[in-house]
Order: C-alpha cells, then structure tokens, then sequence
C-alpha cells in the first residue's frame, strides 16, 4: 500500500503562516493562500524576544534578521512629566521593521512551497489533511470552523504610530503615560520607532491623527514633541485595537489556529510577532515528531494557555499606562523596586 503525502493549507502569509510555512516538514504538501503579500509600507518595529529569535535560527533567518534589526536592552515608562516610574536594564529583545521581517519570511520558504494569491473564503473546502488559520484578528477560519467562539473584540483605543529617520530614542525603549494616553519610542535601523494610543477616535487622515497628538502631547517632555514634529502623514499608521477572545481550544478536527487568529494582544509588551513565531515553531516541531493527531494534541497542550496570559497581561498593562486614576498608579508603582 502506497503511503500519500500529507497536506497542509496555511490560510495566511503573516508572520505566523510564513514562519509555519518554513518550518514543517520538507516531505509535505504545503501550499499557502494569501490574497496578497502585505501592502503596508511604514516599517514599524515589531520586537523579537530570545525564544522567537532561535526559532528563526531554525530556518536560517536568524543571523539575517540580527543583522537587519536593531539591539534594545533597556526600558524605561514615565508619566507625563518625565519622572520614571518603572525602569528595567535587562531586556534582550531585537526590533526589526515588520516589513523587513516578512521579507526575511519569504525568502526563507523552500521552493516547494506553493504559494496561492487569493482570499480564502471557505476554509473547510480546503482538500488539506490539516488547514492551519494563520490569518489575523479577523480569522475566517476560526469564523467558520469555530462557530461557537466568540468574535474578536475592540479595545476601545486607537493606534497612531510611525517611524521617522532621526534617532531620537536614545537607544531605549521610553513611554509616557497619561490620562487617557500614552506615547512610546524606540530604536528603529531606520531611526526612531514611534507609537501612540488614545481612546477610539476616527481620523479623516493621517494628517488629522498627527495634528490631535502634537495637541495632546504638546505639554510633554522635549523627545515627545521632537518625534511628533518631525512625523509625517507618508510614514504613520492608524487603527484601532483589537483582541482575540479565548477560543478553548486550538484544534477542532483537522483544523488549527496560530498566532492572531487564537491570541491577538495589544502591543503594549511587544509580544504579539514573538507569540506567532513560538506558535509555528511548537507546531511544526510536533509535527515533525509525532503523527498527526498526535502533533496537534501536544501542540494544543503547549500553546493554549501561556499566549493567552500575555493578551491578558498586556490589555493590563495598556489600561494601566492609559489609566485617568494617575495618582493611584504613581503611588503604587513607586513601591516597585528598582530595576535601572
């Protein structure tokens, strides 16, 4: 009796479908649907944390990506006059530009890799032994394949961020937080990586988003103002938050969910692509290991809780930075030891 080959669908060619798509079995039938490659232009800087870097060790990308990205090992958050409130010395984190990594993720697909370029809109007609839904916060595969999980939800904050080429960030990662806001900067290889976070506003354009922060932000330490007067409509995003909800379980049948479409977080501890990367990287190591509902029953059992702590942690954290009881924060924060 002749043995087939298994197949896979990797619905999406994000971070974690790129990275699964790599990293599974050379013997299988993989093939990759993505209605297009990403069209964003504006580099922002996603972080890369140690057990994401040597995942992409793995598939070779690793050297490329140190090479590409910038080293940031200290973290500061500050309130809105710039007296520091948390400090930490001992980060090992790279940040590279998020399109600077998909492109290292393209690279490294083997060239039996068959990428499709369309938008999947009936995932269980997928002919694969097993559809992985690596396709975002608006996961159509967990739309259709888990009916009973709950839609993703709105955090009620909007996003403004961007990147402009003067290095203003002093090779740190600082944050201001106020009532209602917060503003942040890090290196970027480019510059200087900038973000922002207000309650949900709709912008008419860019140009609106910017203006609206430069008077918010207008009384705030010098690097604030700098970064914002030098920020243009060309080179920032904005969006609104979105989370995913606990779905119970990654695996239903021959189906499974990684990165965004199980655990989409606010950004606010730079764990979102790291937790995409660590998912495909479990899931192609068990797969690598084990027959299949073997893999996915070991790759569910690794990956369900610890991602959806850090969603937890990190919507924590933005409702702390963000928190209009400042006092309260300040007094409790400053009963935290010292870390740098």
């Amino acid at each position: 009796m002749t043995q087939t080959t298994p197949r896979v669908d990797v619905v999406g060619g994000g971070v974690a479908g790129l990275a699964l798509a790599g990293m599974l079995p050379r013997s299988w039938d993989i093939h990759l649907h993505e209605r297009a490659r990403s069209m964003r232009t504006v580099p922002t800087a996603l972080g890369i944390w140690p057990e994401a870097m040597a995942a992409l060790d793995t598939i070779g990308v690793g050297p490329d990506v140190r090479r590409q990205a910038t080293h940031l090992d200290r973290a500061r958050m500050h309130d809105r006059a710039g007296r520091v409130l948390i400090g930490v010395t001992d980060q090992d984190v790279w940040l590279i530009g998020r399109t600077a990594l998909l492109d290292q993720l393209w690279s490294a697909l083997p060239p039996h890799v068959k990428v499709h370029e369309h938008a999947v809109t009936d995932p269980g007609g997928l002919p694969g032994d097993l559809v992985v839904g690596a396709d975002g916060v608006h996961s159509v595969v967990r739309s259709a394949l888990w009916p009973a999980a709950r839609a993703p939800q709105r955090l009620g904050v909007t996003a403004i961020r961007g990147v402009i080429a003067e290095p203003v960030a002093d090779g740190a990662l600082s944050e201001f937080w106020a009532p209602g806001a917060l503003f942040g900067m890090t290196p970027h290889p480019d510059g200087t990586n900038w973000f922002a976070t207000v309650p949900a506003r709709r912008f008419a354009s860019r140009d609106e988003a910017l203006n609206a922060l430069r008077s918010r932000f207008s009384s705030h330490p010098g690097p604030v103002r700098t970064v914002l007067d030098l920020a243009r409509p060309d080179d920032t995003l904005v969006n609104d938050l979105w989370e995913s909800r606990w779905p119970r379980r990654l695996v239903r049948g021959r189906a499974v969910l990684v990165g965004d479409s199980a655990h989409a977080m606010s950004p606010n501890l730079g764990r979102g692509a790291c937790e995409s990367i660590q998912d495909a990287h479990a899931l192609a190591r068990a797969l690598h290991e084990h027959p299949l509902p073997e893999a996915l029953r070991r790759y569910e059992r690794e990956r369900l809780v610890r991602p959806q702590v850090l969603r937890t942690a990190a919507r924590t954290m933005l409702r702390t930075a963000m928190t209009r009881h400042e006092r309260t924060r300040n007094a409790f924060l400053s009963l935290v030891p010292a870390r740098g």
